[in-house]
């Protein structure tokens, strides 16, 4: 497995719908045109191998540590509104200037300690006010070995039919960036070996 995966189907499918509406293709007449579906959903996933045990590494993206390793690299600010990292937590993203949006606010919407994984919703601004009904981002750690783990980041989104050219707006990079910040700071800070039968 390589480093660094993206898995871009969705994505794939959601833009191909947008080109036939955008190009009917000179249909011959309204039925033929009617029959287009526009698909307004999508997701978007990316995958990295990171050489440290999954709890160490869940141990940052799944709480607030994540601000301190991803601000100023990726993030101008994040502001922390409410909670404590936690169901509820209401963050407030300021993005570095090139960035389509200039902040929004995201909510965690589920954690799940066991199994590694959370989920968080755009809850005020960015995509919601570019035609978005939802965009959300799901991180989710994966064990390897004892000593190395799968970080896993998935967008999903559901735009309205009429703002399905923002569909521009949804990039992985930025995330992809955040894993190798976490993959970054997890090298330098490694903890010894401790030898257990739990990983």
């Amino acid at each position: 497995m390589s480093p660094l995966k993206v898995l871009m189907y969705g994505l794939f499918i959601f833009t191909h719908a947008v080109a036939c509406k955008a190009q009917p293709h000179n249909l011959a007449d309204q039925s033929q045109q009617a029959a287009i579906k526009v698909i307004t959903t999508g997701k978007l996933s990316a995958e990295m191998e990171v050489k440290a045990p999954a709890r160490e590494a869940w141990d940052i993206c799944g709480t607030l540590k994540l601000i301190d390793v991803v601000v100023p690299s990726i993030f101008k600010e994040i502001k922390v509104l409410k909670g404590d990292g936690g169901v509820g937590t209401i963050l407030d993203l300021i993005f570095n200037p090139g960035a389509p949006f200039s902040s929004y606010e995201e909510r965690i919407h589920k954690v799940d300690e066991r199994k590694m994984s959370k989920e968080i919703d755009v809850y005020r601004g960015g995509f919601l006010e570019v035609g978005f009904n939802m965009f959300r981002i799901s991180w989710d750690v994966k064990p390897k070995s004892k000593t190395s783990c799968i970080i896993k980041v998935t967008l999903e989104f559901d735009v309205k039919e009429e703002s399905v050219a923002n569909i521009s707006y949804v990039s992985i990079q930025p995330f992809i960036g955040m894993m190798k910040a976490v993959a970054k700071y997890l090298a330098e800070n490694q903890k010894p070996l401790q030898h257990s039968p739990n990983i």
